[in-house]
């Protein structure tokens, strides 16, 4: 839990409750859960979990990432005034949860709204991509009644929201949606919305309860298994020479002569015939680090283990932001797709670079989750 004087002192009024983590499950798990008619069924939107809180004189939006400055949650409430606005009818005291997205978009795409200063977030959202959107799928407080407390489990929170969302008209409002639940077919359900490009599935225990910051048993997450969060935890340093097939077009070359190592881009192609130049690779001339990231995961122990190479996604412009700042890489989180995983050794093959993942804290990228 979080310091509670902080919080009073930061963020008046605020309750502040942490995020419960989500299991990700194997197959047989899943389908065990989705079989037993004790569970139901949420879509999980591409995009970043936030917790609204609308009290007597303050509303907040908080993330689920930790501030290093204060220790607390992030709040992002200035971010989407539209947002804001739309949720000013509920009553004090009431906590709901959800996802911003956008959709069609990726987390990516939220970044670009919620990872910003208030005014640009604004002004991006004023062009052609509009408003963001704010996917509600839980409530933990309603007018004062503090709804994890008291221990209301997963489906009866759900249709306290499903009742406040109908109530308070919010469902008038295009950019806001309300999680649609599914209990029959349940596994039949999951492979359809995975199939028709859906981020994953939640599925929840009619019964369980909310835990801040705990993974219970009650609740288990379906993704493609092709996606996975992974830390940063180096770079390699590029190939020197250029043995591509567009040698006769090739734009990047540097002086023979090692004591006179000047580089010229153009077509350098007959000083290349006559030994006077040597084609590179655009990161070794650039000075960049080459599109190779070693990345990593935690064990149970709280020890990192490296588990392959992102070797494409990576662009030219990224290349030259790691070079130049490394540390805004270096130990944080990334979202990569995967060709393939080996579960026996703990590695992954064919690593292709999604987006950051800056709501994330490295210490949840974990090895059990992964394989």
């Amino acid at each position: 839990m979080f310091d509670k004087a902080k919080i009073e002192e930061l963020y008046p009024e605020a309750v502040m409750i942490p995020a419960m983590k989500i299991h990700a499950s194997t197959d047989s798990q899943l389908r065990a859960a989705c079989d037993s008619g004790d569970y139901f069924g949420q879509l999980k939107k591409d995009g970043y979990w936030y917790q609204f809180e609308k009290h007597e004189h303050y509303s907040y939006l908080f993330s689920r990432s930790t501030s290093k400055k204060t220790g607390l949650q992030a709040e992002k409430l200035a971010n989407v005034p539209h947002i804001a606005e739309a949720l000013s009818v509920l009553p004090k005291d009431t906590i709901l949860v959800g996802e911003i997205y956008y959709p069609g978009g990726s987390s990516k795409t939220t970044t670009e709204i919620m990872g910003c200063l208030p005014a640009r977030a604004v002004e991006r959202q004023a062009g052609s991509r509009g408003l963001i959107h704010y996917y509600l799928h839980d409530i933990l407080m309603y007018d004062g009644v503090n709804l994890v407390d008291n221990q209301v489990g997963n489906e009866l929170r759900y249709k306290i929201l499903e009742k406040v969302f109908h109530l308070y008209s919010l469902d008038k409002y295009d950019f806001l949606e309300l999680a649609e639940v599914w209990y029959d077919d349940l596994y039949a359900k999951v492979g359809d919305a995975l199939a028709s490009g859906e981020e994953g599935m939640v599925i929840k225990k009619k019964t369980g309860l909310y835990e801040p910051d705990k993974r219970p048993d009650t609740n288990l997450k379906a993704k493609k298994v092709d996606f996975a969060d992974v830390v940063i935890i180096g770079f390699e340093e590029p190939t020197k020479e250029y043995y591509g097939k567009e040698i006769e077009s090739w734009q990047y070359w540097i002086c023979v002569d090692p004591a006179n190592p000047i580089r010229f881009e153009g077509n350098g192609y007959e000083g290349y015939l006559n030994g006077e130049l040597y084609p590179a690779t655009k990161p070794y001339y650039m000075g960049w680090y080459n599109s190779r990231i070693r990345i990593g995961a935690y064990d149970n122990n709280g020890n990192m283990h490296e588990i392959g190479i992102i070797h494409s996604g990576i662009s030219d412009e990224m290349k030259k932001d790691m070079s130049e700042h490394p540390d805004k890489y270096l130990n944080h989180v990334c979202s990569i797709q995967m060709m393939e995983k080996d579960s026996i050794a703990k590695t992954i093959r064919h690593g292709f670079y999604k987006h950051m993942r800056d709501d994330k804290d490295a210490s949840e990228c974990k090895l059990s989750e992964i394989f």
